[in-house]
């Protein structure tokens, strides 16, 4: 059939597939009885006619097939000869099959028995060897049992046992067993109680040697004890057990110590027993446990020295055969601690946690008050311990044996007693300072209430003086009654106008700020002498509130202090209007006369402004200055000391800076100024302070008065200028130069009064420099005139600081 018939065919099938007739059939679900009994179901003629349908269906797709078929013929038939050559292929691999299986079972016949026979012969050699190390093991136990037998049995001159040695046959034996298990065996068994004993002995006398070389602090006996461990492989575990145990040992006797029922058992057996209640009781039992809380602390000593001297051998000693550092092998990580750190974390918290019962149970309430009353003293024993350990383990070349940080912890865990004693000791500050200084506008302290006030600090100071740290808290704590008592002191001061009326006698005002600066200075000069007893943190707390004491002091009396400043400034400042100063009057014309000796006559009493200055001085101290107490005149150092002493340099100051200023100066009106200014010293020395304790304003005066008559030509090299201000000189040589060489004030427009105002507010240096501009300004006109050539150029250079 060609290939056309193939493809008509094909379509046809394709066609009647396609129709809605035959598309029943090719559903998965089809289900022919279903279909066939519908068929029947309808009339016989369509049945008929379906059956019809169908048969031509299938002729149909029959002839399809058979086109496709004789159309892939070749193809079929060339399938068909492979499948003949596979199934033959398949045949040839099945008897392959067959013959390897028939090898394989006559191999395995072969092989099974010689196999059997060497699993057997394995087992055997593997028991074998077992045994023969397990015998090995038993024999070499058993040497090194002989070995510590006769070890134990030796002893040396002493008749001491040497237990380093049986201990490494010890740790030698005990290796033996870790490797095999020989549990058993009647040799090894028989010796276990040997050793038991032995090693019971050896830990025994380690233990004994190496407390005793603790307790002495020897080396040698601490090292071999050390040694004896190590070969027992239980270094690391006994060198901490011994750190804790030293910490714990001291936890047990403060605890003890702490315990108010153990303390009022100790101290009824004190006191003979129950039934004989003596007086002081209390006081007793108080005793008692300070007693013990001391011996608490010396036992902390001696352990932490233990523990100590035991590190410095670890540090130093290793193992002559593997020279392995001791205490590498107790530290062996970064992370592990050392002895010593070991004990101080125990020792610490144990000390913690016992000040903490002792603080915070009700049952510790008589503890809790005696440790709270008598903190200094607590505080004292616990430095004290410190500063013990650290003199004991002051070794060159070794760290001692507490750093600074467990210092500060062993001081610390009494931090609630500390807190509570620091409490009570403000409260007692504050009420003494409320007592003394009330801060009503009414009443001024009394004599009682400020010396309890006083005493209450000496107190507190002095119990604290023993403990630097403490000291440093009583201080700060005193810091702040102090600045409670100057903050009342301000509130208690009187105000207004009345404090500056000095023209007359004393008021009541001035009277109650007197008194009350006397007060103020009272409790600060007692205070100030205990600062040189305290250690050197305390009575640097005490700079500020000492300092606060004194402004309060000084602020009180400040006001009147600067109304005498100001009158006698002003009483001063009369000499710019002194007409004895521009000299004599001149001789009448034709008639001779020497100037000198005219002006030397003339100058025969001070100047009226003086006189009223000195009677001035002479009013401040007798209706101001003897009210203070101590007064100033005393040598004792006060704050009416210290304010006269300012108003005494300022007075000098100020009068030789407008004696300065005077301009015409002739010979009488130095003659006459020289007066007064000898005048005014006699007065400050007579009624405020000796001129010898002012220093350098009664100096500057003093050279004042001999520069007047020292010759303008002798100034630049006058050993004078030393004690003189380089302004106050330049202002003197101004009187000396030409009018037309304008003072600075006078250029300027300024008053005396006012110049003085604008020097205070400036610094020397800015003062020079106003005085070299106004040299400058001026010199253009003054060139011509007489005396500018000998003043100019001395003034140029002393105005540039030469």
């Amino acid at each position: 059939m060609g290939k056309g018939g193939k493809t008509t065919a094909s379509e046809e099938a394709e066609n009647l597939l396609s129709s809605d007739r035959f598309r029943p059939f090719l559903d998965e679900s089809f289900d022919a009885a279903s279909f066939a009994s519908r068929s029947l179901s309808e009339s016989h003629t369509t049945a008929q006619a379906q059956t019809e349908q169908l048969q031509y269906g299938v002729a149909a797709l029959d002839q399809a097939l058979r086109s496709l078929v004789l159309h892939n013929q070749e193809d079929l038939i060339s399938q068909t000869s492979r499948l003949a050559e596979a199934e033959a292929a398949v045949h040839r691999i099945g008897l392959s099959v067959r013959s390897l299986q028939m090898v394989a079972a006559r191999v395995r016949a072969e092989v099974a028995e010689p196999y059997q026979q060497i699993a057997t012969r394995t087992r055997q050699l593997k028991n074998l060897q077992a045994t023969v190390d397990l015998l090995r093991h038993v024999i070499h136990r058993l040497k090194l049992v002989a070995k510590l037998r006769a070890q134990m049995a030796a002893t040396d001159s002493a008749g001491i046992l040497e237990v380093a040695k049986a201990a490494k046959l010890l740790s030698e034996i005990a290796a033996v067993d870790a490797e095999a298990d020989l549990s058993g065996i009647e040799a090894v068994d028989a010796d276990a109680e040997f050793l038991q004993t032995a090693a019971a002995v050896v830990r025994s006398q380690t233990e004994a040697a190496l407390k005793a070389g603790l307790e002495c602090l020897s080396q040698a006996d601490v090292g071999s004890a050390l040694q004896v461990l190590y070969n027992l492989n239980e270094l690391q575990q006994a060198v901490a057990g011994l750190a804790d145990q030293a910490a714990a040992s001291f936890g047990r006797e403060l605890a003890a110590a702490l315990d108010p029922r153990k303390l009022s058992a100790s101290s009824v057996a004190a006191r003979g027993g129950p039934g004989t209640a003596l007086p002081g009781s209390a006081a007793k039992v108080q005793e008692v446990l300070w007693e013990k809380l001391g011996g608490a602390l010396e036992h902390l000593q001696r352990s932490a020295i233990e523990v100590w001297h035991l590190q410095r051998v670890l540090a130093k000693k290793r193992d002559p055969l593997s020279h392995v550092l001791f205490l590498d092998v107790v530290a062996s990580r970064d992370s592990d601690p050392l002895p010593l750190e070991r004990f101080w974390a125990r020792a610490n918290a144990a000390m913690a946690d016992g000040f903490a019962a002792a603080f915070g149970t009700a049952r510790g309430g008589f503890v809790r008050d005696s440790l709270t009353a008598g903190y200094p003293r607590l505080a004292g024993l616990l430095e004290g311990a410190a500063a013990r350990v650290l003199r004991d383990s002051a070794v060159r070349d070794v760290a001692p044996a507490l750093d600074g940080e467990q210092a500060a912890s062993l001081v610390e865990a009494a931090g609630d007693f500390e807190a509570a004693y620091l409490a009570q000791s403000l409260a007692r500050l504050s009420e003494a300072a409320a007592a003394a200084f009330p801060g009503s506008s009414r009443a001024l302290p009394t004599a009682a209430d400020l010396q309890k006030s006083i005493a209450r600090v000496h107190e507190e100071l002095k119990a604290a003086s023993g403990s630097p740290r403490l000291a440093l808290l009583v201080a700060s704590t005193v810091g702040q009654a102090l600045g409670v008592m100057a903050q009342r002191g301000e509130y208690m001061a009187a105000t207004g106008p009345e404090l500056r009326a000095v023209g007359a006698a004393c008021n009541p005002s001035q009277l109650r700020n007197i008194a009350l600066c006397n007060c103020l200075q009272e409790v600060h000069r007692s205070v100030g002498g205990m600062v040189g007893r305290l250690p050197a943190a305390a009575a640097a707390a005490l700079a500020a509130p000492l300092a606060g004491l004194q402004a309060a002091a000084v602020e009180a009396v400040a006001p009147t202090f600067r109304a005498l400043v100001e009158g006698m400034e002003e009483q001063l400042m009369a000499m710019h209007g002194t007409p004895a100063y521009a000299g004599p009057p001149p001789p009448p014309a034709g008639q001779p006369g020497d100037d000198a000796t005219a002006a030397a006559a003339a100058v025969t009493d001070t100047s009226p402004y003086m006189r009223d200055l000195a009677r001035q001085l002479a009013h401040c101290r007798l209706e101001f200055l003897t009210k203070f107490n101590p007064s100033p005149a005393s040598p004792v150092p006060s704050v009416a000391r210290a304010l006269v002493e300012r108003m005494a340099a300022r007075l000098l100051l100020f009068a030789l800076r407008h004696a300065s200023l005077l301009r015409p100066l002739p010979q009488a009106g130095k003659l006459q100024l020289a007066k007064d200014l000898a005048e005014l010293e006699a007065a400050v020395g007579q009624n405020l302070v000796p001129l010898e304790q002012l220093g350098r304003p009664a100096r500057a005066l003093r050279a004042f008065r001999r520069l007047l008559f020292v010759a303008s030509g002798d100034v630049e090299g006058s050993p004078l200028l030393r004690e003189l201000p380089r302004p106050e000189v330049l202002h003197h040589l101004y009187s000396r130069a030409p009018s037309e060489l304008q003072s600075p004030h006078t250029r300027s427009g300024l008053t005396p009064s006012q110049y003085s105002l604008w020097l205070d507010g400036h610094s020397e240096a800015e003062a020079l420099k106003f005085i070299r501009t106004a040299l400058e300004a001026c010199a253009g006109r003054a060139k011509a005139a007489e005396g500018f050539e000998e003043s100019y150029p001395l003034m140029k250079r002393l105005a540039a600081g030469a």
